[in-house]
């Protein structure tokens, strides 16, 4: 007896090429603040395409907010909100917290 073949939605398609190619801007940039330790909580929004970024960046120091800053900027082809910078501590800021609110532009 033949079984069927499981067919692939469209989001199964969508994600199977998306994984073919290289990771688009929004993705590299979650990517390279995991590969330097910096805790964040980044989501990446959008269907099918992702599009839209928004979250957290939470920096031990000001070398590691102006690192998360630069890898934000050089992402191509997103708009941000204002980025939002809170430092805590006093009387010396410890943590500093960066609000992100992005969207990629087309």
């Amino acid at each position: 007896m033949a079984t069927k073949k499981a067919r692939k939605s469209g989001s199964k398609k969508l994600s199977a090429k998306r994984g073919a190619r290289a990771p688009g801007p929004l993705a590299a940039v979650v990517a390279a603040l995991d590969r330097s330790k910096i805790k964040h909580s980044i989501l990446i929004r959008g269907t099918p395409i992702p599009d839209i970024i928004k979250g957290t960046i939470m920096a031990a120091s000001g070398g590691q907010a102006g690192s998360a800053i630069t890898v934000l900027m050089k992402a191509a082809n997103v708009q941000y909100k204002p980025l939002r910078l809170f430092p805590r501590g006093i009387p010396i800021p410890d943590i500093i917290r960066i609000e992100v609110d992005g969207k990629m532009i087309r």
